[in-house]
């Protein structure tokens, strides 16, 4: 999560700082000898033996190997499935918030600073493909050849981006294969690569976003594109991308994930332990019942067809039957949970405060939860 120091954002962004202080905190909350944080997305990340104990905020698999991401621009891959890890060298020393692989070999990590890095060897070495300077420039040349009733709107904010330098955080991804992508984060910002992340276009004019609500996550389900935010926002295409359109929910509160559902099901979670469900591809939308008001901060869809969620408390919530119901599955010693990936034995990796953690097969199979 991100918590900006501009004036004009902070009652916005208070509703943000709920989720958890150890993310909102990260690139704002430095020491007062911190490098500017233009040197830092210029500085490579220090090599640590404390990195992979460190705060990570995501974790994906690169065919076999396991990659994760989190503060100080760390990067740790496993090749024995989270036994250990290894820290690999990172261009960046910015907080990394989200990595997704295309494919075994192409891969994007996106963070603060506007910050997309790409690896073409299966997270082994890493290479800035975009920053926020350019991010900035890329909108304001977008913001300067639209037209229409709200074209002088779009260039006073873009203008804003220019001036407020790198200071814009990318805070999630989605690829369509190793060529088409799009990355989402803070103010609204999207932007689209038809060419593996070699050049960027801004595409913040195509989502229906008039008040730049933050952006967390992004799902393709179907022949359907969606993206959730800030403040119940959710965002449907059906053109590839070509354009988004609000969808009406119950959400009010922001929406920091989604997973899938069955065929045509989606739900999305967050703020104070707040999920809601739709099984026509965002047509209609219902609340899922919930006793618990911890942040939903992370979830996924297992092979099994299960539905693991992860809140901001250290616990899992398991449903064995399609997201209708859910068992609350403490985690001993777990922190803060941000993401999750199954592993290739059932087990999961599930990044957290203290870097990756394997949740054991037995731990997921419990019957000692409490059923929401």
């Amino acid at each position: 999560m991100y918590i900006s120091q501009r004036g004009p954002r902070i009652g916005r962004l208070a509703v943000a700082a709920a989720l958890v202080v150890a993310m909102g905190a990260i690139g704002v909350a430095a020491a007062d000898n911190a490098p500017p944080q233009r040197n830092l997305f210029e500085q490579p990340a220090l090599q640590s033996n404390l990195a992979g104990r460190s705060l990570m905020l995501s974790v994906t698999q690169a065919g076999e190997r396991l990659v994760a991401v989190g503060e100080r621009g760390f990067i740790l891959i496993s090749e024995d499935h989270g036994n250990s890890w290894q820290q690999v060298e990172s261009p960046v020393s910015v907080t990394l918030t989200r990595v997704r692989f295309a494919s075994p070999a192409d891969g994007w990590a996106v963070g603060h600073a506007g910050v997309v890095l790409h690896s073409s060897d299966g997270g082994r070495t890493w290479k800035r493909q975009l920053d926020g300077v350019a991010a900035a420039q890329l909108a304001l040349a977008a913001a300067q050849a639209e037209t229409g009733e709200d074209a002088e709107d779009r260039l006073a904010e873009a203008q804003r981006l220019v001036d407020d330098g790198p200071d814009k955080p990318f805070l999630n991804l989605h690829f369509f294969d190793a060529q088409r992508g799009l990355v989402v984060g803070a103010y609204g910002l999207a932007f689209a690569t038809d060419d593996g992340g070699k050049s960027w276009k801004s595409i913040s004019a195509r989502l229906d976003n008039p008040s730049a609500l933050h952006l967390y996550d992004v799902l393709e389900l179907e022949n359907a594109l969606f993206i959730c935010g800030e403040q119940g926002l959710m965002l449907r295409s059906t053109d590839g991308g070509a354009s988004f359109q609000a969808l009406e929910t119950p959400a009010s509160g922001t929406l920091f994930g989604m997973v899938a559902a069955g065929s045509n099901g989606l739900i999305a979670f967050g703020l104070r332990g707040k999920a809601y469900r739709t099984d026509d591809l965002g047509a209609t939308w219902r609340p899922l019942p919930s006793h618990q008001s911890a942040t939903l901060t992370a979830g996924t869809r297992l092979s099994s067809g299960e539905l693991i969620l992860a809140d901001e408390t250290g616990s899992l919530q398991l449903s064995r039957d399609d997201g209708r119901s859910f068992q609350v599955l403490p985690i001993p010693e777990s922190g803060f949970l941000s993401g999750i990936s199954e592993l290739p034995d059932g087990q999961l990796a599930v990044s957290s405060t203290h870097g990756v953690i394997r949740i054991a097969n037995q731990d997921l199979n419990r019957s000692t939860g409490r059923e929401q």
